[in-house]
């Protein structure tokens, strides 16, 4: 995600305070019987859904009607939750900074009981370094002493995701975003950190890791994952192989369903 994509999610959010004011609810689009149809024929377990809910651009096919990406982030849920096709959506605002356990429960009780939430944790968590980037003030450039810092993401992560959210928290993403790769140690070194880290996390919480580096998306990683109980996180990005030769590796390390 680029500056500017950075930018508007925290805008959307914490701009004066817009996001903790009521809007008008969003009425959901009117759903084509072929839709609905290829929806119940879907496998339960799978569960189709976007990074976030708030894209102007689906009015007619999710929302019925025209909205503000501020309006629909506030209260555009409810209708993106009632499309039969999607069964999950992501929380990417948690990644510039901690949500707590009140506003994910006003997540929760927007949605039906068989939705899921995929939650982005905090990049504190996965950045070695703070980047040059005026949003971090006085810590630019600076090391950060919470990257892998399991009690943090204890803290600020997982305890406010269930609490908040319940049965219908799906997983919680660790995505470690592209930075120089010194700063995280070897490949080896950062497969071992990172098993510490996801092994020390509590327990009876889907745990998922997305990398943004060819060169750290090694068999150690893979096993890393699967020592600690953790999911690799397919993903398409330049700097990442294919998805195919993602599955591959993963898989043959025997990564759990």
């Amino acid at each position: 995600m680029g500056d500017r994509r950075r930018d508007a999610q925290l805008e959307l959010f914490t701009s004066s305070g817009q996001a903790d004011r009521p809007s008008a609810a969003v009425d959901p689009a009117g759903v084509d019987a072929k839709i609905a149809g290829l929806a119940q024929r879907l496998p339960a377990g799978l569960r189709l859904g976007t990074s976030s809910w708030w894209f102007p651009g689906w009015a007619g096919s999710v929302y019925g009607g025209r909205a503000t990406g501020q309006r629909l982030a506030r209260s555009g849920l409810a209708a993106y939750a009632r499309h039969p096709l999607l069964r999950s959506v992501g929380i990417d605002r948690s990644f510039y900074g901690p949500i707590g356990a009140p506003e994910f429960a006003a997540y929760a009780a927007a949605v039906p009981d068989d939705f899921r939430f995929l939650v982005k944790a905090h990049e504190a968590l996965t950045v070695a370094r703070f980047p040059h980037h005026a949003r971090y003030g006085a810590r630019a450039g600076e090391l950060n002493p919470l990257c892998f810092d399991a009690g943090y993401a204890r803290n600020a992560v997982v305890e406010p995701y269930l609490e908040g959210l319940g049965a219908k928290g799906g997983a919680i993403l660790f995505q470690f975003p592209p930075q120089p790769l010194a700063e995280l140690g070897s490949p080896e070194a950062f497969a071992e950190r990172l098993h510490g880290f996801l092994a020390a996390l509590p327990r009876g919480v889907r745990y998922a890791v997305e990398l943004r580096s060819r060169t750290l998306f090694t068999d150690g990683y893979a096993a890393a994952l699967v020592a600690a109980g953790a999911l690799h996180c397919l993903n398409v990005h330049p700097a990442m192989p294919s998805v195919r030769a993602q599955r591959t590796l993963v898989n043959g390390s025997k990564e759990p369903a």
